[in-house]
């Protein structure tokens, strides 16, 4: 016989068992939402915080520069600057955080943002050693700034200019132009003038360049604070302040937004975009939904640079902060980003002037718009927002107009291509492998909490279902014994008397007495 206590213990434990394993399998994405949480969240000693630190990506960037070919006619307004693109250029980035700090009373943590960028003269069609013909950057930049200074400095920078700058192009190696950069001595000269006398004139660099003085420095990238998630998840990654500020000096008006650059808030969601914060802009980039894919085995949301991303403030209101006062509106398609580079007039877009206004392609020659080598492309695991793949491709190009104070007052009005990055990222196959256990984890949870509610029913009704049948079989033995004991003492049934062992041992005692009397 089957013990109480033991119906009692098991159908409780499996009550228990298939409530449990039941209520995970109905909130089985909330579960996961919060496990998510628990090993994303930016803490320290944290494995995502290592790889966070020290990013385990593959990291290249292409760089391309434009050669001006004919910079002798530029004084000629009927002729279009003609330009030649060189490369790739071929870097490898490792990058790296340092100067850590934790500062638990917002949920945030601050770093220094250190990269290393390595030549690949394998994967390189050009060389450091190209010489480069591009326009005069730095006197450029002089001439706009002196609009916004006092007569006085005007004067005295005219007068160095009439001695250091009377060259309208300079020319260099691709090396210098990239991360190596060159002396100038218009700088040198700057460099003699206390900064407190002059403060217009101040330049925190002793050489300029594209990429300069990017290779190894941190002071390029500027102090960062980003969101933990640790007070609000949805936050994780999100920047808080950069340079020590909620706001740039470029857009004082529009407070910082957009991811650093390794999370997103998660999950994503269908038809929404993302955003970054990038130093070289100093604001904000949106990337625009685009669809769904399979990269390498996982499921993905690929994003795409539109032509939205890059409006003017007109056609989209969102990039209306990011041009006020002195800034310069330009038609769709640039970005301007003059005050993230010292003053001169640099503008973004992306590469040969793809989805922009048709209008900067017709200024110059040599554009040649192409959807495959130059849209922007993100491609994220939806679960996590861990990054997979991205394509991040964006040109500079320098404002050059005729003033009369200066040598391209017979210049036509145009944007000149000077470089632009194609910055691949690559998620490493010991990575990617992490993220392909995802979904079998979320299997086997599925499986598991199946199992667990059907043992847990089947524990709960064990035991009675056994007793039941127990019984049941224990009835029907009764019933068969009773009716063996019936049919044992029926007097009507004829065979019953004759075969009565009793009856004939009766008639086997009375034949032996007759025979005794016969005698």
């Amino acid at each position: 016989m089957i013990g109480k206590n033991r119906i009692l213990r098991t159908s409780a434990l499996g009550i228990l068992l298939a409530t449990f394993s039941l209520t995970a399998l109905v909130y089985m994405e909330m579960i996961e939402r919060w496990m998510m949480q628990w090993f994303m969240v930016l803490k320290p000693g944290a494995f995502i915080t290592d790889l966070w630190q020290s990013p385990s990506l593959d990291i290249t960037v292409d760089l391309y520069i434009f050669n001006w070919t004919n910079s002798e006619s530029v004084s000629d307004p009927t002729v279009k600057p003609r330009f030649e693109e060189l490369g790739p250029y071929r870097f490898t980035e490792r990058m790296q955080k340092v100067n850590v700090q934790w500062h638990d009373h917002n949920s945030t943590v601050s770093y220094m943002r250190r990269s290393r960028f390595d030549f690949d003269p394998e994967h390189s069609a050009g060389r450091p050693s190209d010489p480069i013909v591009a326009p005069n950057l730095l006197m450029v930049g002089i001439y706009q700034k002196m609009l916004f200074w006092s007569p006085m400095v005007r004067s005295l920078i005219l007068m160095a200019l009439s001695f250091y700058g009377k060259e309208h192009t300079m020319v260099r190696r691709a090396g210098d132009w990239l991360f190596d950069g060159f002396e100038a001595p218009l700088i040198m000269m700057t460099k003699l003038v206390p900064p407190s006398l002059v403060p217009e004139v101040d330049f925190p660099y002793e050489k300029i360049g594209y990429g300069y003085p990017r290779n190894g420095s941190m002071e390029i990238y500027g102090h960062h604070n980003v969101y933990t998630g640790q007070d609000d998840f949805k936050k994780l990654g999100q920047i808080a302040r950069w340079r020590y500020n909620n706001v740039t000096e470029a857009s004082p008006r529009c407070l910082l937004k957009g991811s650093a650059g390794e999370f997103h808030p998660i999950p994503l969601v269908k038809g929404k975009p993302i955003s970054y914060f990038l130093p070289d802009l100093c604001r904000e980039l949106q990337v625009d939904y685009f669809g769904t894919t399979i990269f390498e085995g996982v499921e993905a949301y690929v994003y795409r640079g539109s032509a939205r991303n890059f409006a003017n403030g007109t056609e989209n209101p969102e990039n209306k902060c990011y041009c006020q006062e002195n800034c310069q509106e330009v038609r769709s398609g640039l970005m301007n980003i003059s005050s993230c580079w010292y003053g001169a007039p640099v503008f973004a877009s992306y590469p040969h002037f793809f989805k922009a206004d048709p209008y900067y392609r017709e200024q110059v020659e040599g554009m040649k718009p192409d959807k495959d080598r130059h849209e922007m492309v993100v491609i994220l695991e939806p679960k996590t927002g861990m990054l997979l793949e991205i394509k991040a491709r964006i040109m500079a190009s320098l404002l050059v107009e005729p003033k009369h104070i200066s040598f391209y007052r017979n210049a036509r009005k145009t944007f000149f291509p000077l470089i632009w990055a194609d910055y691949n990222v690559h998620i490493t196959d010991g990575l990617l492998g992490y993220v392909k256990l995802i979904p079998i984890v979320e299997k086997l949870g599925m499986i598991c909490c199946i199992l667990g509610t059907t043992l847990g029913v089947l524990m709960v009704f064990w035991y009675p279902y056994q007793l039941f049948w127990q019984k049941r079989l224990m009835h029907k033995i009764e019933i068969h014994d009773l009716e063996t004991s019936r049919i044992s003492v029926d007097p009507t049934k004829t065979n019953g008397v004759e075969d009565s062992p009793l009856l004939n041992g009766l008639q086997y005692v009375g034949v032996k007495e007759g025979e005794g009397c016969a005698h």
